[in-house]
């Protein structure tokens, strides 16, 4: 696994807009996860809170690839966003971020351990909860 995280803040003047824009930009990358995004495990889009639960107006996308060569080969085929990447650029949500507030750093997990979610959970027979 190696983790691409992306944080930013929408434009003021394109809260709305933003949020079409993330929708669509799911849907996409669903229809078209095999044929351009193969190397994602998963992707993650989350909305910062403060410990209190009121949003920051901050928010973070999460890109699981398999392994850090899956990532290089992804970044590399999709460089100039040429071929059937021009399509993604035209509906990428980037023209709703605040450019100055974009941070992309990346991890490598060193330990992992998942559980059900509680929707999940209440599916699983009561031995395995």
């Amino acid at each position: 696994m190696f983790v691409e995280a992306e944080w930013w803040r929408p434009l003021d003047s394109m809260t709305a807009e933003h949020d079409a824009a993330i929708s669509q930009w799911f849907d996409f990358v669903s229809r078209h996860h095999r044929t351009l995004f193969a190397e994602w495990a998963g992707v993650e889009h989350y909305r910062q809170r403060d410990r209190d639960g009121r949003p920051t107006g901050r928010w973070l996308m999460l890109f699981a690839y398999h392994d850090h060569a899956g990532f290089l080969a992804y970044k590399a085929r999709r460089k100039d966003w040429s071929g059937p990447y021009a399509a993604y650029k035209a509906i990428d949500p980037y023209r709703t971020f605040d450019q100055t507030s974009v941070t992309t750093r990346w991890w490598k997990p060193v330990r992992e351990m998942h559980w059900p979610r509680r929707s999940e959970a209440k599916d699983q027979p009561s031995a395995t909860r």
